[in-house]
């Protein structure tokens, strides 16, 4: 492979010139939008797909790259493999009957047929979903071998903007032709128009152009203003009365009458923070772009008036920024009768959670937020630039816990570089402090076009030679590692993690090894132990809701999900499940490793039977 040519400024011959290789019609007409599968087949669980466990959130950005392309008069058309292979998952009769690779390859032999694309464009969003995209780009090449075919989304943009990684992941997607990078509705356009016209192609920019190894990178950065973001996705395209029916979107469904229909909405792109570990900065450029309130709500009316949405996931990385804006929308919600619920699972910015604020997103809806903590230590705080301390995310969780309706949970992470043991019980104990309703516990993976992942580079923590960028996954999640362990029958509850931090020296830096254990240990005494003292009626509610989603949905095998699912049946309904207590029992038969947990913490499955609790819980 050549070296990748960088151009800033382009003279109009050097640019069609490539664009007369791969486009030699010269005429887009059609284009062909698909979104890979989260996953691949060799990461794909059927059983899992069965219980509606992952994910399966809209494709909100290829929905408004598609509206934008229909203000040019372009034809197109969208395609949602990861919607299709769990669609087909939930309407076959077993495993047997299902093919992940066979129903992928019908839809796009068929769409492609009919539909005759000048252009397919792929969407990568996460690093998960690399090997996925790689497979569908050769399966797209080797059924229309002439299509010229673009790729974009975050997780490209994270590898091609960083040149430790850019040379790897091109040579990954040799059989595509034009790479966009950032956000690519206005890059999509002007490459469009540049390609039909003939014309001046000054106008186009954040795109490399790649025929046979030789490459053309245009930098020119496309920043979409407020006109353009108040566009609202072709939701037509988009299956999105269909979506959560076949999977999760966010993380407060639990909470929802059975047969909700979820959909999602943004306000703002960006984001104020400066998260080392975060690569919204660096996607989405410096400071937070907002639509109108007006054309949020148009939005919201259409998903429920023409789409039969009630509920909605902001997808924003910075929901609440801007006081009098955000009163605006939640008073705008209100007075327009909307009648919805509404959660943030990306999570929000600690120092926003005002007494105002809160009260007014729970009177507009609010079921469920995330707030971004990370750590409890002061030093790890200002390691990351993680936009508040302590005493922050302590005043926060005193507003939101005056507001019951409101299910609270925080985001913690594991593993900084330099991060000792005493750190990470700083974590601990702030997060008892701030007495909220769960605890998200993931350990550290840098992602690529990050300061941490340069740091952890020049410090000696990453091997870029050996890069893997379809396991540059979260451990949390579907997909995530530790996911992927419970599916082999070894979760990590399940693991002798009662002593973590026993005997340790703590200004020492925990192994990764090692960290395994502090995440069950976390996620034990910070999540399962203190519901026990848990006696606000509402709150007991909530946590069966989201327990009871653990132990039929995320995890079926975890043993300490199901315990206390009984034990929340008992303080909400009076009574235990009986079938609960046996399959329950046979769990605990079946597994050494749960039994020797519920010795450790002295659970019993008979404490179900005689309702005889663990002392000092009642």
């Amino acid at each position: 492979m050549q070296d990748i040519v960088f151009s800033k400024t382009h003279k109009d011959e050097e640019f069609f010139k490539y664009i007369n290789l791969i486009f030699p019609s010269r005429r887009i007409q059609n284009i062909l939008l698909i979104i890979p599968p989260d996953a691949d087949s060799s990461m794909f669980n059927y059983n899992t797909a069965k219980r509606k466990r992952y994910w399966n959130f809209p494709p909100y950005g290829v929905g408004v790259l598609a509206s934008h392309l229909r203000l040019i008069n372009i034809n197109v058309s969208i395609i949602n493999l990861n919607n299709l292979v769990l669609k087909k998952s939930q309407n076959s009769n077993s495993e047997h009957e299902f093919n992940f690779n066979a129903c992928i390859r019908t839809e796009l032999e068929d769409k492609i047929s009919s539909f005759k694309p000048d252009f397919i464009g792929l969407s990568c969003m996460f690093s998960q979903t690399h090997k996925s995209t790689i497979k569908v780009v050769e399966l797209v090449k080797e059924i229309a071998s002439r299509v010229p075919i673009g790729l974009g989304g975050v997780h490209v943009t994270n590898c091609l903007v960083d040149s430790k990684t850019l040379k790897t992941f091109t040579e990954d997607f040799i059989n595509v032709d034009v790479f966009f990078t950032y956000e690519a509705e206005l890059s999509l356009k002007s490459f469009v128009l540049a390609v039909n016209d003939n014309s001046n192609s000054k106008e186009v920019g954040q795109i490399i152009l790649n025929h046979k190894g030789n490459q053309l990178k245009l930098d020119r950065r496309l920043l979409p203003g407020e006109e353009d973001l108040n566009i609202i996705p072709a939701l037509d395209l988009m299956e999105i009365d269909d979506l959560s029916r076949n999977g999760k979107i966010g993380s407060f469904y639990s909470h929802l009458k059975p047969g909700t229909l979820l959909a999602t909405s943004l306000v703002n792109r960006g984001c104020r923070a400066q998260c080392t570990f975060c690569s919204v900065r660096n996607f989405n450029g410096i400071g937070v772009r907002s639509r109108s309130i007006e054309s949020v709500i148009d939005e919201l009316k259409i998903l429920k008036y023409e789409y039969g949405i009630n509920h909605v996931m902001w997808l924003d990385d910075d929901f609440l920024k801007g006081t009098e804006r955000t009163l605006k929308l939640f008073n705008e919600i209100i007075r327009q009768g909307l009648n919805i619920t509404w959660d943030c699972t990306n999570g929000v910015i600690a120092s926003s959670c005002t007494e105002e604020i809160i009260a007014a997103a729970a009177a507009s809806g609010c079921i469920g937020l995330n707030i971004g903590m990370e750590s409890g230590n002061s030093k790890i705080l200002r390691d990351i630039k993680k936009p508040g301390n302590p005493d922050t995310f302590l005043r926060a969780a005193e507003v939101i816990r005056r507001h019951e309706e409101i299910n609270a949970r925080v985001f913690l992470m594991l593993g900084f570089p330099d991060e000792s043991y005493e750190m990470i019980f700083d974590t601990i104990d702030l997060s008892k402090q701030m007495g909220l309703d769960w605890y998200n516990v993931t350990i550290l993976q840098p992602l690529p076009n990050t300061p941490i992942f340069d740091a952890m580079l020049e410090q000696g923590y990453l091997d870029i030679a050996n890069i893997d960028f379809g396991d540059i996954r979260y451990n949390s999640g579907a997909y995530g590692k530790h996911r992927k362990k419970a599916e082999a029958d070894n979760d990590l509850l399940a693991s002798d993690f009662k002593d973590a931090f026993k005997g340790k020296d703590m200004n020492t830096i925990p192994t990764r090894s090692e960290l395994d254990h502090i995440w069950a240990y976390m996620n034990y005494h910070l999540n399962f132990g203190p519901l026990f003292l848990e006696k606000r009626p509402l709150k007991q509610l909530q946590k069966l809701q989201y327990v009871t989603n653990i132990s039929d949905v995320i995890a079926p095998e975890n043993a300490i999900a199901m315990y206390f699912q009984g034990y929340l049946q008992f303080k909400v309904n009076g009574v235990v499940e009986p079938t609960l207590i046996s399959v329950l029992r046979e769990r605990l038969k079946q597994s050494s490793y749960w039994t020797a947990r519920f010795n450790d913490f002295g659970l019993d499955p008979n404490d179900l039977l005689t309702l005889n609790f663990p002392v000092g819980t009642q």
